[in-house]
């Protein structure tokens, strides 16, 4: 019975989130799908390839909310990893520093930010300091992000 790591790998759709326990002498883990959904997988099936995704493959794309690989759903996983995955390059100036994604869902980060306008990316504002939650995100401009870094704001103080 080995107990494997292969958080923060990807297998076809799913990336491996968190170690979620053994069971049948295998590592399961729990994984977020392209689509938006979550499913647990055990190690052995996500290195052969058995299992790519949550369930949403075999509808060929067809998801719950239909946005799969927009840059909208990119921008939910993309915030969400940076504060619930501890292996992610830049852990430290997210979940390590205690930055929490409090959205329960894509469905409801969407319904916050809408569609995200060419040119612009997902940003904490009014508060960068704050959580990634419903009344502290926006979607920004370079320029807009960048007077609202950390340093930014240590300077105008």
């Amino acid at each position: 019975m080995e107990k494997l790591d292969l958080v923060g790998q990807t297998f076809g759709d799913l990336l491996a989130i968190s170690f979620a326990g053994m069971k049948s002498k295998h590592s399961h883990f729990l994984c977020h799908c392209t689509c938006g959904g979550e499913v647990t997988v055990s190690s052995s099936n996500l290195k052969t390839g058995h299992t790519q995704s949550c369930g949403c493959l075999p509808n060929k794309g067809n998801t719950r909310h239909g946005m799969r690989g927009s840059p909208e759903l990119a921008a939910y996983f993309n915030a969400k990893t940076r504060c619930t995955n501890p292996n992610y390059e830049d852990w430290a100036d997210y979940g390590g520093r205690g930055i929490k994604f409090l959205f329960i869902s894509f469905e409801q980060f969407y319904a916050e930010l809408g569609p995200r306008p060419k040119g612009k990316t997902l940003d904490r504002y009014p508060n960068n300091n704050g959580h990634y939650e419903p009344g502290n995100v926006r979607w920004a401009t370079w320029e807009e992000q960048a007077a609202n870094r950390r340093a930014a704001q240590r300077r105008t103080r």
